[in-house]
């Protein structure tokens, strides 16, 4: 072993230490000094390994490999971050004696990937699925350590359904409740990177049918938008370069609070928050269009590929338009252009579910959403796709389970229960005691992702380095 793959392996470890403390149910939390702003407590493994940055460039690479199976995690089933980074280390800790004892690193790579695909094809051995609103509360409250949390987040997803929408807000009163109000999640993006807002309130929506060309066409909706500080979102299928590059500049010199967005789907946004579209058809150009013809929300949410609008009232042209695409769908020629039709009714007609945090300080306030935001992941996977035993015995049991005498099969075998027995160091819990369950997605995102960023790791030989 050289000395580039030392310190990639030291890189692992260190990372490993700082975020395993924050694994299982009693897991400790981790203070994170932010500098342009109050420190943020939290035990979310994927949160805290994001801002871990070591000072040795050469170990931060080892760690940045590993990060990537957290992070990876994290947007597949939204839990399990640091159950990743810890089988991966574990992983990289065995292997790395096998390579010492003269086994090739590719070999031991590959041999990898075959064990993990059959130990995945052990899991729906060990999976349960659920409808129960008492074992969603469980798989809630397991992740987010919280009973009253648990249960509310069970509340919400009983009644929007695994793939409704549940927004997370926060509030300076000190109190965390649930609502449910009218919601809709629309295709839409961002015009460019510099409208990087994920939530607005009490926002107008300017909405058209056509490219904007010029910013002259914007300026009496958006003079009246700087006067009146008021949030303003655009929405058009498409931008000029040169009012998109006006509108950023506006934002940053100016404080102008505007977003655009692109989007096919102007028509229904604009029938929920009732707005006039700005189209020929409607014998209105952009030039005309005033704060008269825009719409409002109460709330407004930005994901990379779609814009959720919360509103507190039914908008008066949503049955006529609903009716519309009812009439459009019977029309439809084929089963695409139907179950495309059917899905914006759907979207049109949700109930959403709202979640507004709030604890005495900012800095608690920050760490219970983040575990919220989790425990809404973990409970919609579960809906979807059942749960097994938790407190990382469902990885010990497929370690039990997989045979062979293979590198890749022992090298996992000996590195699945070291998630268990981090837990149980955490946590000081038995077996027996364990009544917690997961989902069964974070098992299959935890073990695909940690076998392949180790692989990664475990092939590189050298670094390449422009650091001074």
């Amino acid at each position: 072993m050289n000395k580039a793959q030392r310190s990639l392996y030291r890189g692992v470890n260190k990372l490993n230490d700082i975020v395993k403390i924050t694994i299982g149910p009693n897991g400790h939390n981790v203070i994170i000094d932010r500098h342009n702003g109050s420190p943020l407590i939290t035990n979310d493994g994927v949160t805290i390994a994001r801002q871990v940055e070591l000072p040795d460039r050469h170990e931060k690479l080892g760690a940045d490999v590993i990060k990537q199976a957290s992070i990876k995690t994290n947007e597949e089933a939204g839990d399990g971050t640091t159950s990743a980074i810890v089988l991966a280390t574990a992983i990289i800790n065995h292997a790395r004696h096998a390579i010492t004892w003269g086994h090739q690193p590719m070999a031991i790579k590959d041999a990898l990937l075959s064990a993990a695909s059959r130990a995945l094809d052990y899991l729906p051995e060990h999976t349960q699925h659920i409808h129960h609103y008492d074992d969603l509360t469980a798989v809630a409250t397991n992740s987010c350590a919280n009973a009253d949390d648990g249960a509310m987040v069970a509340k919400a997803l009983t009644k929007v359904g695994a793939d409704g929408l549940v927004s997370l807000t926060t509030n300076k009163l000190g109190i965390t409740e649930l609502q449910f109000t009218n919601g809709v999640k629309l295709p839409a993006t961002v015009a460019s990177p510099y409208f990087n807002d994920r939530e607005m309130l009490d926002a107008r929506f300017l909405v058209t049918d056509q490219t904007v060309k010029s910013i002259k066409e914007l300026i009496p909706v958006l003079e009246a938008s700087v006067r009146d500080q008021v949030p303003l979102v655009l929405v058009a299928p498409d931008y000029a370069d040169e009012v998109i590059n006006a509108l950023v500049l506006n934002r940053v010199k100016a404080g102008l609070p505007v977003v655009a967005l692109r989007s096919d789907a102007w028509e229904d946004i604009a029938v929920i928050t009732n707005a006039t579209l700005v189209s020929p058809q409607n014998d209105l150009p952009l030039s005309r269009a005033t704060i008269e013809h825009c719409g409002l929300a109460g709330q407004v949410f930005l994901h990379p590929d779609n814009l959720v609008v919360i509103t507190d009232q039914t908008s008066p042209q949503l049955a006529e338009h609903l009716d519309r695409i009812k009439q459009a769908m019977a029309e439809a020629p084929d089963d695409y252009h139907k179950t495309r039709l059917k899905e914006r009714i759907a979207n049109l007609t949700a109930t959403a579910a709202v979640i507004t945090v709030g604890c005495p300080t900012e800095a608690a306030t920050m760490e219970k959403r983040l575990r919220i935001e989790d425990a809404i992941a973990a409970t919609a996977n579960a809906m979807r796709d059942g749960v097994v035993q938790g407190g990382g015995l469902t990885y010990c049991k497929i370690a039990k389970q997989l045979t062979g005498h293979d590198i890749g099969t022992r090298i996992l075998k000996k590195s699945l229960p070291a998630i268990y027995r981090q837990i149980k160091r955490n946590c000081h819990f038995t077996a027996r005691d364990c009544h917690v369950i997961d989902a069964a997605t974070v098992i299959k995102s935890v073990i695909k992702n940690a076998v392949s960023a180790a692989a990664i790791l475990l092939t590189t030989g050298a670094i390449i380095s422009n650091a001074t």
